[in-house]
């Protein structure tokens, strides 16, 4: 293999662990567990939403769904409440604590890519896309953008689309 290949592929991997590094420190700091960001914000921007629709989304158990929205709410971080036209039915909405909360690490997300990209021109960061998104056309036999990667990324994407200044 091209050393230079392992080079960049090294400086690659670097860059994930750092960034799951720092996300575990603001996850830390703020009192969030992985993932509850991302959830939050899904929530706070589709309000009275189900945990259905949520491990439809992402793509797992309704279960699982079930059990960290029952540790958002032990939290205080969101409420449920039951549909009066079918008890069965949870519907989500975050609290004041929750917003505040995720509002904060969001902050925090920011100022940290905001570090991370300091140096780089918007030409610099254009040019980066421009080759990640090769790099993914690559690994995808030029299907990138119809592969759904990841639920979670389309859960982040999806909520950080919607956020309203």
């Amino acid at each position: 293999m091209n050393k230079k290949f392992i080079e960049v592929v090294s400086y690659l991997e670097m860059l994930s662990v750092l960034r799951r590094i720092e996300a575990h420190k603001i996850f830390l700091k703020v009192g969030l567990y992985p993932g509850q960001l991302h959830l939050l914000e899904y929530i706070m921007n589709n309000d009275g939403c189900t945990q259905k629709e949520i491990a439809d989304i992402l793509r797992v158990s309704p279960a699982s769904i079930a059990t960290s929205t029952k540790r958002l709410q032990k939290s205080g971080l969101i409420e449920k409440k039951t549909d009066e036209d079918n008890l069965r039915k949870n519907m989500l909405s975050v609290t004041e604590k929750g917003s505040d909360l995720a509002r904060k690490c969001r902050e925090s997300f920011d100022v940290f890519d905001k570090k991370l990209f300091s140096d780089f021109s918007d030409e610099e960061l254009s040019s980066m896309k421009n080759y990640l998104d090769r790099l993914i056309l690559n690994i995808t036999d030029g299907k990138g953008s119809e592969i759904d990667f990841c639920p979670i990324i389309a859960l982040k994407n999806e909520s950080k689309n919607n956020i309203k200044d």
